[in-house]
């Protein structure tokens, strides 16, 4: 074989190398797995960082992902109260109303210290103990359905109390809440990173469909999350059975802006 068709070879070998890494990097960065059990960890193999549902989970495993130089989150639910929780009977108290399209689910009463101490002492440390250094917050949302003053602050000092323990937090959605304390500062010091759910996709949770997210709440997750990216937060986005066209056109603008992604294939992140 002639020297210049071995250089051409290589050099086409070495284009095809790099962008098949590429593809795998952006293909398996993150992912989110709050639906699944202990026996599903193979497919974690693939990730670099996960979310997990830390109830499936004991120390072991854990501590094998990490040695395997994974970034575990552990779900923490800081704004709502779910009845298959354990705990559940002893904080009805705290509940407010029920939270649409979750008919198992009612928004918690952040103000109320009760519940105050439940996720930053009890539920923090046991995932503490179980060797999860990092925290996927979940509903903080109930400041847009509960906007008061009160609320905003009592997310605040949760979030400042997590943060003093040493985990590495992730906001997900939130964006009422997050806009704000982007407004006065304070986001930095509160929490690591932000992810987003269906900034390109939608489920309708009345007819139980998957579908495009509409242009105008397109638009309005693409601000913010770029605001958020400009406060030097991490960004993360969750989508939801994006076809491959779709998944070609969200790689593109991840790696445009520097987030990272996962394509969930249902709603229950299973």
């Amino acid at each position: 074989m002639k020297a210049k068709h071995i250089k051409c070879l290589a050099v086409l070998f070495s284009a095809m190398t790099v962008l098949l890494a590429a593809c795998c990097k952006d293909s398996f960065d993150y992912g989110v797995f709050t639906g699944d059990d202990i026996n599903q960890q193979k497919k974690y193999e693939r990730y670099d960082n996960i979310v997990v549902d830390p109830s499936s989970f004991k120390s072991k495993q854990v501590e094998t992902l990490k040695a395997d130089g994974k970034n575990v989150y552990a779900y923490l639910n800081i704004g709502s109260l779910e009845n298959a929780q354990p705990y559940y009977k002893s904080y009805e108290d705290v509940m407010l109303d029920q939270y649409d399209g979750w008919p198992d689910e009612h928004w918690a009463d952040v103000t109320k210290e009760k519940w105050q101490r439940l996720v930053v002492q009890d539920r923090a440390r046991t995932y503490k103990e179980q060797g999860f250094e990092g925290l996927f917050i979940d509903n903080a949302d109930v400041y847009y359905r509960y906007h008061t003053p009160e609320a905003y602050q009592s997310l605040k000092s949760m979030l400042t109390s997590l943060k003093r323990q040493g985990f590495k937090l992730i906001v997900n959605g939130g964006d009422v809440f997050v806009s704000e304390t982007l407004k006065d500062g304070s986001s930095k010091r509160l929490y690591d990173g932000v992810n987003q759910e269906n900034v390109f996709t939608a489920y309708d949770f009345v007819k139980k469909k998957y579908g495009r997210q509409t242009k105008k709440d397109k638009a309005y997750y693409e601000r913010y999350l770029k605001q958020a990216k400009k406060a030097g937060l991490d960004v993360y986005i969750v989508e939801y059975r994006a076809d491959r066209k779709l998944s070609k056109k969200i790689d593109a603008y991840c790696e445009r802006h520097g987030y990272e992604w996962y394509n969930a294939d249902s709603i229950e992140l299973n």
